[in-house]
């Protein structure tokens, strides 16, 4: 396992006992969508024709493209930071 089996406090909503609003969860979700879509072209590559994953992104896209909301944007910048530290250093060696 490379991730740590504790999800960061942050990204856990309030309901499940964690600090994450679910406004900002919503935001997250949205964001998520965008930057599916931006490596959507890897699945498309191998199975081009099934549009499924093209077509569920374009419901979201639209509207978050090209932004990060402010009020989650470290938020999201630090877990970035800390997973590609994790993810990255499998490769290292």
């Amino acid at each position: 396992m490379i991730l740590p089996k504790d999800r960061d406090p942050r990204f856990v909503t309030v309901r499940r006992g964690g600090a994450l609003t679910d406004q900002d969860h919503h935001l997250l979700a949205l964001w998520a969508a965008s930057c599916a879509e931006h490596v959507l072209y890897l699945f498309e590559t191998v199975q081009p024709e099934d549009q499924r994953p093209r077509e569920a992104i374009e419901l979201e896209c639209q509207w978050q493209r090209d932004q990060l909301p402010e009020a989650i944007r470290e938020l999201v910048r630090d877990d970035q930071r800390l997973r590609n530290d994790i993810c990255w250093s499998v490769f290292d060696g």
